[in-house]
């Protein structure tokens, strides 16, 4: 004979709601968005949007501006980013950076819980990475 085996659910005390406050910083935010854009297919740099130079090693603060803005009425907190980028040379530049706007948006949206209300970008550039 089969020994049958019952298991019991015992019921968990229901936890108490944790009072306090969650602080977003704004580099988190700015962090994202730089991680993300960098590991979107067709984007091989973040640009300067004062110069149009290459900021890609140097300073990638430079290319890459975030508005946070709160809302009152529903209060929620609401973001705007503008993205300046250097597209790899021969890829469709409407695909790529549809689909960065809607990269950033996604992970911003999914981290931080901030809703993004756009996302800008601006090609400054095109870069050849491999010569045939």
């Amino acid at each position: 004979m089969l020994a049958e085996t019952t298991r019991e659910t015992v019921p968990r005390a229901a936890a108490a709601p944790v009072e306090g406050t969650i602080t977003i910083a704004p580099q988190v935010v700015f962090s994202l968005a730089l991680h993300t854009a960098l590991s979107t297919y067709g984007i091989v740099g973040i640009a300067s949007r004062y110069t149009g130079a290459d900021c890609t090693h140097t300073d990638p603060r430079r290319g890459i501006e975030i508005v946070l803005r709160d809302r009152p009425e529903d209060d929620s907190k609401h973001v705007t980013v503008t993205l300046h980028v250097i597209a790899e040379y021969g890829v469709r530049i409407r695909a790529v950076t549809t689909s960065l706007q809607q990269q950033v948006k996604y992970a911003i949206e999914r981290c931080t819980g901030y809703k993004v209300d756009a996302v800008h970008v601006h090609v400054a550039a095109l870069r050849v990475s491999a010569p045939n």
